[in-house]
């Protein structure tokens, strides 16, 4: 009887373990479509709505992972892989420890942040942040201990579907096709993924995948199905998406994929030679690529064949794989000024998430297209250098990049040994079911080299980051088990040292387990409402009212910001940043008065936004920005006086911050203005044209700066250079400025050609007429003065009184 009970208990143990288990492997398939998901408003930015539900997902699966150790028998085969991980002596222990280290150092990064909060949470904008990347590290790891040796294929040959629909679209996006449903795009679409570069890069990593699984796969339709994904990966990644990164990462995978297949490691000897002339073949289409791209980069795209001037893609294509352009990319300024703040803060870092600090402290717009478009300002704000050693030293430190480099070439020396490896004599025969062999062990090595390289002009978002972090646990699981095909479920155990130790901490934790796990359980459902469905439904009503506001309803856009605005959640100043962004198409189309009471609300939002954030320099700048509004606004003396000594102060922290910042400067130059301080507008100015002279906008404000202090004959040079460089000084905000100067200096001759300039852009505008009316007065022209008086009254009737007074004053 007793047998029998032990015998049903064991039965029921296995079957709970079994559901125990199809709940995680569900919760992995579930991850790993997500790259598929973009709805917006609920999932924009592209990439916040993905790591919500990630990070949901995942937090249950931890919760089951740790119920599952603390409620249920022994399971040998994570028992197993424990005592690896354990044991020096194991083949997976330095890779193991290594993931586990850059969790640690990126945790340390994060904590001597100079913005820990922000490094820790980071914005929807870019979905990063170390709870994200911490997440990421910790789906690797439960990938490694949970998934079992004949799921792995199902994992990656659904990650591969996955690939494939997010193909199509990217096809459908480019040829306009389902418009309804999808946005088109005719140049470079980015699919669900967020951008072209990112698409290119998530199917780079499938593409080096799918071509290891076709060489190892023996069934004829998998072979089909694995080789049109990769002609499909291959078309999308290069000719849809054009990105210059993965063309050069696909080279360089390819390279090393053929050129460096082992040939003696075969086992059937008569296939050598075949593969020896597939190696020289593949040389030679390599060798023929690269004479094409020296070939393109010599000749016009008129001196090209016709067929290639008349086909859209190949002309394209041909275009993006200049080098001549690809040398001139903003990306190299932008290392320059990453390898200055790098050498700053060496060892931690700025923080996670804090890239924008060290470059604006080291920004120079002087380097060549850093700014995008010389001619204009505020456009050469970065938060990542595009460059993966640089984006992670800068942030993290050097100790995090050595780590990181560490923990892959850890992985690809592995896999150099597993091919070395001689196969056993039952893994000789034909099977369909190998999961791994030498063409996967090395197209994996490939798609490493493939997205290093790639990276090296790029960057990792949600979606490269799961297939990277993915990959990373399938190697630790081929490394564990060596390859082999004729094992067991269970890995071979490596009995350590640590085996006692994890039996005494196996039975603390199973002697408070009731605790234990109603604190976890609270812990994730408090994590999972606060931390992610509150946040989402906020970044929805946050998409909603710039939705609004672009369609001028900003009454609605205003009241529903208001609402969110009085929550408290780690989304605040991306949140303040929006409204900001909100109130600045408002106020183009509002009155005065409601002008006045916007900006005031944006001094506010943006004085919270320092308190969160008070080394981010563009809240210092808009903050100066919006108070100088406020200051030409206001009419009580006093608080004016105040206002300016605020502005004064937001924009020498901004300068302080980014001293090379010539928007700051110009921004700064106008407070100045309005106190009257032109002998420091000048310095200012002056400054603004040493630090580049490129820039138009600083040689506009010095000639402003010119008029102020009655330096007719420089404020005309300065203005020409301005005009040369394409400064569009016949804009209505252009020459209210020059007016305003005038006044001060009471040029009624300047005057009066500014006022006929600005009547010929608004006709229907009485102030104009009014101020040239006042003009005429001045120089005594009083026929002229009441001519233009009279179409005051004939556009605004109202004015009848202030306008018959004026005239009477004439006579």
């Amino acid at each position: 009887m007793k047998k029998k009970t032990k015998i049903k208990n064991n039965q029921e143990n296995v079957n709970s373990k079994n559901k125990f288990y199809w709940l995680h492997l569900t919760g992995f398939f579930v991850i790993l479509s997500l790259p598929l998901l973009n709805l917006p408003p609920w999932f924009s930015p592209p990439d916040w709505g993905k790591t919500i539900i990630f990070r949901i997902i995942l937090s249950l699966m931890i919760f089951l992972f740790i119920w599952q150790i603390l409620y249920k028998t022994k399971n040998d085969y994570l028992s197993s892989i424990i005592q690896n991980i354990s044991n020096k002596k194991s083949n997976v222990f330095l890779g193991f420890w290594l993931l586990i280290a850059v969790f640690g150092i990126f945790l340390l990064s994060t904590i001597f942040s100079q913005e820990p909060y922000f490094s820790f949470w980071g914005s929807p904008y870019r979905s990063g942040g170390f709870l994200n990347f911490g997440f990421y590290i910790i789906f690797a790891v439960l990938a490694f201990l949970l998934i079992k040796t004949k799921d792995w294929q199902k994992i990656w040959d659904f990650s591969i579907i996955i690939g494939i629909f997010v193909s199509f679209i990217a096809v459908f996006q480019q040829y306009g096709l389902f418009d309804k449903a999808l946005i088109p795009y005719s140049y470079r679409p980015p699919s669900t993924i967020g951008g072209p570069i990112f698409l290119a890069i998530y199917l780079l990593l499938l593409c080096f995948l799918c071509l290891g699984f076709f060489i190892n796969q023996k069934k004829i339709l998998k072979r089909i199905f694995y080789c049109f994904a990769i002609i499909l990966f291959l078309f999308t990644a290069i000719f849809i998406t054009q990105t210059r990164a993965v063309m050069i990462g696909f080279f360089a995978g390819f390279c090393y994929f053929f050129l460096a297949y082992p040939i003696t490691y075969n086992v059937k000897k008569h296939w050598n030679k075949k593969l020896l002339f597939l190696k020289i073949f593949a040389g030679i289409i390599l060798i023929l690529s690269a004479y094409g791209v020296y070939y393109v980069n010599n000749h016009t795209i008129k001196e090209l064949p016709q067929f290639v001037q008349e086909n859209k893609f190949l002309k394209t294509t041909i275009q993006r794989v200049s080098i001549k352009s690809a040398l001139q990319d903003s990306r190299i300024s932008g290392w320059q000024v990453s390898w200055e703040a790098l050498k700053n803060k060496p060892i931690l870092g700025y923080g996670m998430e804090n890239f924008a600090q060290g470059f604006d402290e080291y920004y120079n717009p002087s380097l060549p297209k850093i700014t995008q478009t010389l001619g204009s300002t505020g456009s050469g704000w970065w938060d990542r250098a595009h460059n993966f050693i640089f984006d992670i030293s800068v942030t993290a430190g050097l100790p995090a990049l050595i780590i990181y480099i560490c923990l892959f070439g850890t992985l690809f020396f592995q896999l150099q040994k597993l091919k070395h490896i001689k196969r056993n004599q039952e893994n000789v025969k034909e099977n369909t079911d190998i999961i791994a062999d030498i063409p996967v062990y090395h197209a994996i090595q490939a798609g490493f080299i493939g997205y290093f390289t790639a990276n090296f002009f790029s960057f990792d978002t949600f979606s490269t980051y799961l297939i990277s972090f993915m990959l990373i646990a399938f190697v630790l699981h081929l490394i564990l088990s060596k390859g082999s095909v004729g094992r067991s479920e269970v890995p071979t155990i490596s009995r350590g040292p640590n085996s006692a130790a994890l039996n005494i901490v196996w039975k603390k934790l199973q002697k408070n387990r009731n605790i234990t796990i109603l604190l976890i359980f609270l812990c994730v459902i408090w994590f999972i409402w606060t931390c992610n469905i509150k946040p989402f439904q906020i970044n929805t009503d946050i998409n909603a009212a710039l939705y609004q506001a672009k369609n001028n309803d900003c009454e609605k856009a205003i009241q529903r910001m208001e609402k969110i605005s009085k929550t408290n959640t780690f989304l605040n100043n991306y949140l303040g940043l929006k409204y900001i962004s909100i109130i600045g198409d408002c106020i183009k189309n509002e009155n005065t008065e409601t002008e006045q009471i916007l900006a005031q609300r944006a001094t506010e939002i943006l004085k919270k936004n320092i308190e969160i954030r008070t080394t981010y320099t563009r809240n210092w700048l808009l903050l100066g920005i919006y108070t100088n509004y406020l200051i030409e606004k206001q009419t009580n003396l006093e608080i004016k006086e105040k206002l300016k000594q605020e502005a004064d102060y937001y924009f020498e922290r901004a300068n302080q911050l980014s001293p090379k910042r010539q928007e700051i400067l110009i921004e700064w130059v106008k407070t100045d203005f309005m106190r009257q301080e032109f002998q420091m507008a000048k310095q200012k100015s002056l400054k603004c044209i040493e630090i580049n002279d490129k820039l138009r906008d600083c040689y506009w404000i010095m000639g402003l700066t010119n008029i102020y202090l009655g330096e007719q004959e420089q404020a005309d040079k300065n203005i020409n250079i301005a005009i040369k460089k394409g400064y569009p000084v016949n804009s209505e905000l252009s020459l209210l400025q020059k007016a305003k100067a005038y006044i001060y200096v009471k040029d009624y001759q300047e005057l009066i050609k500014i006022y006929q300039k600005l009547i010929k852009i608004k006709p229907k505008n009485p102030q104009y007429y009014a101020s040239l009316a006042t003009c005429y007065k001045e120089i005594h022209d009083f026929e002229k003065a009441k001519k233009y008086a009279l179409k005051v009254l004939e556009l605004e009737p109202k004015m009848q009184k202030s306008v018959e007074e004026f005239i009477k004053n004439l006579n």
